[in-house]
């Protein structure tokens, strides 16, 4: 009797969950900080309702922008270098938060829509 072909395909394309997709945003930060920011808007983008990775993002952003931080009390460190894109150099960045960047959101009031 012959063999069955596999049906798993070892091959190809797949996309990261939120979390695989934090993970390596916080592991690619140690070098590639464009590459992170990227990869954490990204990450960004997918959560919702049905994903509520809010606490992970956080955590994730805190962890990156501590690693950056940090790299400022070594003596290798270059931020005109690291921050460099291409052949234009930029100033440090950091990662928003998801919990300051809604801060100012305010529930809608029902109460005061019906006020005639």
């Amino acid at each position: 009797m012959a063999k069955a072909k596999p049906t798993l395909s070892t091959g190809g394309y797949s996309t990261w969950g939120i979390r695989r997709t934090l993970q390596e945003a916080l592991n690619v930060a140690r070098y590639s900080p464009w590459t992170a920011i990227k990869w954490m808007e990204e990450a960004k983008d997918f959560i919702d309702i049905h994903s509520p990775f809010y606490e992970q993002y956080d955590d994730t952003a805190r962890k990156i922008n501590a690693l950056w931080k940090s790299y400022e009390k070594y003596y290798w460190y270059d931020a005109q270098d690291f921050w460099k894109k291409g052949t234009v150099k930029h100033q440090a960045q950091t990662i928003k938060l998801f919990s300051e960047e809604y801060d100012d959101y305010e529930p809608f009031d029902s109460r005061s829509f019906w006020k005639i």
